[in-house]
């Protein structure tokens, strides 16, 4: 996307830190602006740009984002630094993983910072869904609170050794896919995948494999 002339500028409000990478950016919502929860914007700033979901509802006052600062990522370094009160460039909403009511069961699967899109639809009414959220660590399970709260099963999946979650409820040890790969029967669902591309790519072989007829939304991050 060219945000030569960007289609909106917004300015930052606040960072919060979530754990030693990751952060939430809260910035001003400009006039006009519309989106469906689980869309994303291009960001700029520095010369730089990327694609960042919305965590916040269609409703809100102000714009959230869930941020992971890559080492050698020019973009997410500079949002890392950014003082309140800088101004950065925005482009026009996109983007088709948003929720489509469903008789169903309906499962959303995240890895890392892929959570985004889940807490929008969270925030935004979306209840009774089946969540798998993978990290390596408790550190990563970003709004778990929120979510399980929302959740019809909240599945915290972790890859790594965490023995302060050892008392998490429904904790499974190991990656969502083989999560699903042990424990989903039945069918047909419909599946929102959000996070790696490698998890998307498994994800969707196992599903096609063993439930056909089960309905795939998906968005991979780099």
């Amino acid at each position: 996307m060219d945000l030569s002339a960007p289609a909106y500028r917004t300015t930052v409000l606040s960072r919060i830190w979530l754990n030693e990478e990751t952060f939430e950016l809260t910035c001003t919502r400009p006039q006009g602006l519309q989106f469906l929860a689980g869309q994303y914007v291009a960001l700029l700033a520095q010369g730089e740009e990327r694609e960042y979901t919305l965590l916040s509802p269609p409703d809100a006052l102000s714009l959230r984002f869930l941020i992971k600062k890559v080492t050698g990522g020019q973009l997410s370094v500079a949002l890392a630094n950014i003082a309140p009160g800088g101004v950065l460039a925005m482009g026009k909403p996109k983007g088709y993983l948003t929720y489509r009511p469903t008789d169903r069961p309906v499962y959303f699967v995240a890895t890392g910072v892929g959570i985004a899109p889940f807490v929008a639809m969270a925030a935004d009414g979306v209840r009774g869904f089946h969540l798998l959220h993978g990290a390596r660590t408790g550190a990563g399970l970003f709004y778990r609170q929120e979510l399980a709260a929302a959740a019809g099963q909240y599945i915290p999946c972790l890859s790594g050794k965490d023995p302060s979650m050892a008392a998490l409820p429904g904790l499974y040890h190991g990656y969502v896919t083989e999560y699903l790969q042990e424990n989903l029967k039945g069918g047909p669902f419909d599946f929102y995948l959000c996070g790696s591309r490698a998890m998307i790519r498994d994800m969707t072989h196992f599903l096609d494999q063993h439930h056909p007829d089960t309905r795939i939304y998906s968005e991979a991050y780099s």
